[in-house]
């Protein structure tokens, strides 16, 4: 039970470069040319179909297209994003007293992004922690951020994400001669991107979005990894790891498509058991799904369930996936497109498939 209310008070978002389209993204991440003869003909043929099922119209990359060097570090994105929030919310920097970095990519090992973030906002002094994980990321740091700062603890916690998916998605970083097809198709449809929100104790001084709940659970006992990376100290021997190209993203993508769409909505559907979430009072849901595939899959099944006319924010499918920052980008293109009255209810749901764990969060529209 939480001792005070809580409040998201800002949102802000930063979506690096101009939008590329679908058609263009190669030539920003370099063509592959080097892999083995057959995976080259079967690119070929791939691209329009992949163009057809993830839906994509755009995707945002922090690369020079000329010469594919990065123009943004996670945390130069994160900082970009938190001004906005931090504007929005009417708060300064030494205002925060937590930072809660969420997210799966790192500019280093060490130190964590979280100190390296407060550096760059010259927070003199303030709590921090960082959370590794990819989609669910941000709706795990929203959940502790909350209830730190509704049991008294804080009273200004700032919520960041990045993620610089091209860092690793360019032609260059791959050692190309033992790619797989999986790896090729994440370069259609990943991208990059940051967010963040404040999250502040009792009646705001601005609008805000009131958080009712939260919702976090891991399901996937006995279930293989289906996207990992494998750099880590269990392969620490750098020309052997590039040589088997351990250090490529990797996702079993079949095995995505048979167990996702099942696990997503008996996911959803625990959620509402366990929140008491009354789904016909949703103003909008946000299902956290990257390809429209899955999403239009999705939303005529949620729709079956519940009600025909259930609101969706399907957007998020239209484009390139950020990862851990999606939901805020999508969440801040909303909240300005979008005029809210007061208790309107947005909901949001996603299913991590790196190990199979479950998130979502429950909010309330309030006036000041």
């Amino acid at each position: 039970m939480r001792e005070r209310d809580v409040y998201i008070t800002g949102i802000g978002s930063y979506s690096p470069g101009s939008p590329v389209p679908f058609d263009q993204i190669e030539d920003v991440l370099g063509r592959i040319t080097d892999a083995p003869p057959k995976l080259l003909r079967r690119i070929d043929r791939m691209r329009p179909v992949m163009k057809e099922l993830l839906g994509i119209e755009f995707s945002h990359y922090a690369l020079d297209p000329s010469t594919r060097q990065t123009t943004e570090t996670n945390v130069s994105m994160c900082v970009k994003s938190a001004h906005k929030a931090l504007e929005q919310a009417q708060l300064s920097t030494d205002q925060i007293d937590l930072i809660v970095y969420a997210g799966i990519l790192y500019d280093c090992m060490c130190p964590p992004s979280s100190v390296l973030v407060q550096d760059a906002l010259n927070i003199p002094y303030c709590a921090e922690m960082s959370i590794h994980s990819n989609c669910t990321a941000i709706y795990k740091a929203m959940q502790v951020a909350a209830d730190l700062v509704a049991n008294g603890r804080y009273q200004n916690a700032l919520v960041v994400t990045s993620q610089l998916s091209s860092s690793f998605l360019r032609s260059e970083y791959f050692n190309q001669t033992v790619l797989t097809e999986e790896q090729v198709i994440l370069r259609w449809f990943l991208s990059d991107g940051a967010g963040a929100f404040v999250v502040s104790a009792d009646n705001p001084p601005v609008r805000g979005l009131k958080i009712i709940d939260t919702y976090l659970e891991s399901v996937g006992m006995g279930i293989e990894p289906t996207m990992r990376m494998r750099i880590g100290a269990e392969n620490s021997i750098i020309p052997e790891f590039y040589a088997k190209g351990l250090h490529h993203l990797t996702q079993d993508i079949k095995t995505v498509s048979k167990l996702g769409p099942d696990l997503f909505e008996k996911g959803i559907h625990t959620m509402i058991e366990k929140t008491g979430l009354d789904v016909t009072a949703v103003k909008c849901f946000f299902a956290n799904i990257p390809t429209r595939h899955l999403m239009d899959l999705t939303v005529k099944n949620l729709r079956r369930d519940w009600k025909e006319d259930l609101p969706f924010y399907t957007r998020l499918a239209n484009r390139g996936y950020q990862g851990a920052p999606a939901i805020l980008i999508a969440l801040d293109e909303y909240m300005r497109e979008t005029e809210l009255q007061e208790g309107d209810r947005l909901v949001s749901f996603v299913t991590e498939s790196s190990k199979w764990m479950h998130a979502g969060f429950i909010l309330d529209y309030c006036q000041a």
